[in-house]
């Protein structure tokens, strides 16, 4: 590659992720420009991205001739997931949702520079019609591409966030398999990582210290233990697993994500035991049960330390964009598989 940086297009780029994990990959790549059309998202990233040319704009008014005029090497995306969900109703490519990614494919075959793409999405998206036409839309053009179905746990890190990805390149000896073949593991051989011997534990991800006013701002409140204790995921430092955190996360207690016993010298099954008996919620307060921090979540999804959220960025509005972001190691070891 020399001294030339590539140079990579990212688009849907939420609070940064892919941008991020460009960065961690250390391949001599930058990001020359960023589109997203959520506010909220740009605001954070604009925070944390300061030198980057980053566009409040829909994807559908982006050009061949405007993306040609930026000559990108890579295109890193994070389309909408909706259309791909059972929450969406699964519409794929009938969802008013998938325009600006059905755009994209048109646009596609006019590019000039782009020889990467990597995509990320919601399991689900393998088997849509979507993913047909994308990966159609790849082939004649002339990509090489392989397909993933990943977690984080992969790489030893304690949360469950289990996502599709597609990586294409244009060549002639990319070794990828079949299409059919998606992959749902690490390739043993194809990715430095440095991963421990051991699972790790929660507790290296969790911040260190909190003052009493906010703890109480993440401890669960006793009517929500009372309607939900039986349906709460509930963990502890010394866990190896986490439930994948989605943008409802304290909005609603079910399948959003795991909560924390934030005082473990408790017994947890003693106080719960105690509260089926006599329906007492009191019991539980001991337990110091609390939603995880945006920090901690960000840590777990891979955003460095520095990462940070304006200020004047609500603590509802940080879990719902954490939510609709992505793990930032698992997609810098895939770009470091795309670019070897």
């Amino acid at each position: 590659m020399g001294e030339t940086k590539l140079r990579i297009l990212e688009l849907y780029s939420g609070i940064g992720g892919m941008h991020y994990a460009a960065e961690l990959a250390n391949v001599g790549a930058e990001v020359v420009y960023s589109v997203d059309i959520n506010t909220s998202a740009n605001e954070v990233y604009r925070h944390n991205f300061k030198q980057t040319n980053q566009q409040s704009r829909n994807i559908e008014s982006l050009s061949a001739n405007e993306i040609n005029k930026l000559k990108p090497n890579v295109i890193m995306m994070s389309p909408p997931c909706q259309p791909f969900t059972r929450v969406g109703l699964k519409l794929d490519v009938e969802d008013s949702r998938c325009s600006s990614f059905l755009h994209l494919l048109e646009v596609l075959p006019h590019l000039e520079t782009v020889s990467f793409v990597l995509m990320e999405n919601v399991v689900g998206f393998e088997t849509s019609e979507m993913r047909n036409a994308f990966t159609k839309a790849l082939k004649s053009c002339g990509f090489y591409f392989r397909e993933f179905l990943l977690s984080p746990v992969s790489l030893q890190i304690p949360n469950s966030r289990n996502r599709y990805y597609l990586i294409a390149k244009k060549c002639t000896n990319f070794a990828f398999g079949t299409e059919t073949d998606i992959m749902t593991a690490f390739p043993s051989n194809s990715c430095d990582v440095n991963m421990p011997v051991e699972q790790r534990t929660l507790e290296p991800y969790l911040e260190k210290s909190f003052a009493d006013e906010e703890l109480a701002r993440y401890l669960l409140p006793a009517k929500t233990l009372m309607k939900y204790w039986r349906i709460l995921d509930v963990r502890q430092r010394s866990d190896i697993s986490s439930c994948c955190f989605t943008k409802a996360y304290t909005h609603y207690a079910e399948g959003t994500g795991s909560v924390l016993q934030h005082d473990s010298s408790e017994s947890f099954r003693e106080k719960f035991a105690e509260f089926e008996k006599d329906g007492n919620v009191a019991h539980l307060k001991p337990l110091q049960l609390r939603y995880f921090t945006p920090r901690e979540i960000a840590n777990l999804m891979g955003f460095p330390s520095h990462f940070s959220f304006p200020e004047n960025t609500s603590l509802r509005t940080r879990y719902r964009l954490l939510g609709n972001s992505l793990n930032v190691h698992v997609v810098s070891s895939l770009f470091k598989i795309l670019l070897e």
